[in-house]
């Protein structure tokens, strides 16, 4: 692929800005961009086209196939070209991102969200027939650290004392998902909230005991539980969005989805390119494989635009899908 020609006006671009962007690219990266590149010059060179129009741009997207984030890849591609040919002086047309259409798009809670959630949490009522001993003390730190570390569920409620190490400020996550064990570290604020809540509840120093215990200490509190409560505070306030096909509409879950946003905006603000950024997140997140955590970043191309761009050049040259040249 490094000996492809490309025979449109603009071949002489083409290659001066995959040339800029192999300084600072893996090869694989650049790899599949020469190949999206050669299907847009193709189809510039086959219907004789000398400037980047919005007709243009749509009878190339026309001829695309393949999924939808094949797609979506290759359109922020061919934008990011084009923003290279703008700053360079040529005026042409910038597409926008096609929405991308999967089985689950999550909600993503907004700073002023889940400040409400924390705060409705923290003030949880106390009710003399709630069957969950601890629960007012426990739902607040829960969602806390699915927020702030991005666990699952499941693995915030079967965590136990020994999986706790306040002076180092992590948790040790033992019953994961596919059996992946990790070491998670927490903010200095989190884990000062969650030796309190010990504390507080009076949880025994026995290493096997259940940091949310259920009805007895012999159980865990159960997921549905919290989960339930949780879908009462988001009612209380006042989180409700109407579904879209793809969408499941907000819940305990999407508290994870927007930890990962938020991550993954933050690495990025310290100078941390998406290359080091997304398999850190990977293995904080406890998942098998970069594919796993390429779905967690399919936020709605509408309010994203900038982290899903990224993130979709990154993906690109980790996961090619379908070369257009065949």
């Amino acid at each position: 692929m490094k000996d492809v020609r490309f025979n449109s006006v603009f071949a002489d671009s083409i290659n001066q800005f995959l040339q800029m962007r192999a300084a600072g690219l893996k090869e694989r990266t650049i790899t599949v961009n020469r190949r999206q590149l050669k299907s847009f010059d193709d189809y510039l060179s086959d219907n004789d086209i000398h400037s980047i129009t919005k007709d243009a741009v749509d009878g190339w997207l026309t001829g695309l196939h393949g999924s939808d984030s094949t797609i979506v890849h290759a359109v922020c591609t061919i934008r990011i070209y084009i923003e290279y040919l703008i700053k360079s002086g040529v005026e042409a047309y910038v597409p926008d991102v096609p929405k991308q259409h999967d089985s689950y798009i999550p909600y993503i809670f907004s700073e002023k969200e889940t400040a409400r959630i924390i705060e409705i949490a923290d003030s949880y009522p106390s009710r003399g027939n709630n069957s969950i001993p601890y629960m007012r003390a426990m739902l607040p730190v829960i969602i806390r650290i699915a927020l702030c570390c991005g666990l699952r569920i499941s693995e915030v409620v079967c965590l136990k004392q020994k999986n706790f190490n306040p002076d180092k400020g992590t948790l040790t996550i033992e019953e994961a998902k596919n059996g992946r064990q990790r070491i998670v570290p927490m903010h200095e604020s989190l884990t000062g909230i969650l030796m309190k809540y010990c504390l507080a509840v009076g949880i025994p120093d026995d290493p096997d005991a259940w940091i949310f215990p259920g009805k007895n200490d012999s159980l865990h509190v159960e997921s549905e539980k919290i989960y339930f409560r949780f879908t009462c505070i988001l009612e209380k306030s006042g989180i409700t969005v109407s579904k879209g096909k793809y969408e499941r509409g907000p819940c305990f879950h999407c508290l994870r989805h927007t930890f990962v946003l938020r991550s993954f905006k933050q690495l990025e603000t310290m100078g941390i390119n998406t290359d080091n950024s997304v398999p850190y997140l990977s293995i904080y997140l406890g998942h098998h494989s970069l594919k796993e955590t390429e779905r967690y970043m399919k936020f709605t191309t509408d309010m994203f635009m900038d982290e899903f761009q990224k993130f979709a050049v990154f993906s690109d040259g980790v996961f090619p899908e379908v070369c257009y040249d065949d």
